[in-house]
């Protein structure tokens, strides 16, 4: 493009972003004419500071942003929150509810949750009695059981899921996607549907030794996730391969993000995963696009 446009510089900034390539991504935003940056702007190269840890130069960009959004406060919520600045980023939340009502994205998806529920329960509580869909509300609710659990209040944390299942609220279900000698393939978490589901189960078993013989802890309940019988898949129709591609619906969680470091280590195969929120490049030398930051 000799002359890239609003959309045209917002779409390669978020390019950079999605591949954790944060850098690159700041260096074309500076570039970029001012009269073209707008909130999508922001957004984009603040997201893009956020999966790579980039926190000072975020928080460099957001200083010059004369209208700071919801939207823009939520994104670099995010990226302090993602870098362990709780108290930074419950500075900025805490600023933005002086003069507007709490909003569930700040929530949803920030690690912050787990250190402002223990000061502000209630604040957290609230915002999910709101008017929301039943996605939102699933979300709300499996934080707040996240939060729980993650901070040794099992019994509190099974007695919210438990709620959660007995409701009409359902949570949405993780799909994955592959291609695998030009067919496209569809699973979903625990998934007995295909026809040789019984091979897939024996290479997700031959899979889990070797992560065992690894190191790997899994988590009891996340095993069976969908990228996992996926990633399997490609292995039962090639063994060799050296590239595999999986789409998913939500977001990788942790189990699945370190399990794929050491697949493609240990198999010697790139593994790359585009999720909800970007896309991992997992190298054959066990490392991650993201950095785990993700």
């Amino acid at each position: 493009m000799p002359q890239p446009n609003q959309i045209g510089y917002a779409a390669m900034i978020n390019s950079y972003g999605l591949n954790g390539m944060g850098l690159q991504s700041i260096e074309l935003y500076y570039q970029m004419p001012k009269e073209l940056i707008n909130e999508a702007t922001y957004i984009c190269v603040l997201n893009a500071c956020s999966h790579s840890g980039l926190v000072n130069e975020a928080l460099s960009i957001f200083k010059t942003i004369e209208i700071e959004t919801q939207r823009i406060y939520t994104t670099i919520i995010d990226c302090l929150s993602r870098a362990l600045f709780f108290e930074e980023a419950q500075k900025l939340m805490e600023e933005f509810e002086r003069l507007h009502i709490p909003a569930l994205p700040m929530y949803r998806e920030n690690e912050v949750a787990i250190f402002i529920k223990y000061n502000d329960e209630q604040n957290l509580t609230k915002i999910t009695l709101g008017n929301m869909s039943n996605h939102s509300l699933a979300s709300a609710t499996v934080l707040l059981a996240n939060v729980d659990g993650s901070s040794g209040h099992i019994d509190k944390a099974s007695d919210i899921k438990t709620q959660l299942y007995q409701s009409d609220t359902k949570k949405r279900i993780g799909l994955a996607w592959t291609v695998t000698n030009r067919q496209v393939y569809q699973f979903r978490a625990h998934d007995r549907s295909h026809p040789r589901s019984h091979e897939i189960k024996a290479e997700l078993e031959k899979i889990a030794n070797e992560l065992i013989d690894h190191g790997h802890v899994f988590d009891a309940i996340l095993c069976g996730h969908s990228e996992k019988i996926a990633i399997a898949w490609n292995f039962v129709v090639n063994p060799h391969t050296s590239k595999i591609q999986v789409t998913k619906n939500l977001r990788v969680c942790g189990d699945c993000h370190r399990a794929t470091k050491l697949i493609a280590a240990i198999r010697q195969c790139e593994i790359i995963v585009s999720d909800a929120n970007r896309i991992h490049h997992f190298y054959t030398n066990g490392q991650c696009s993201c950095n785990d930051y993700f």
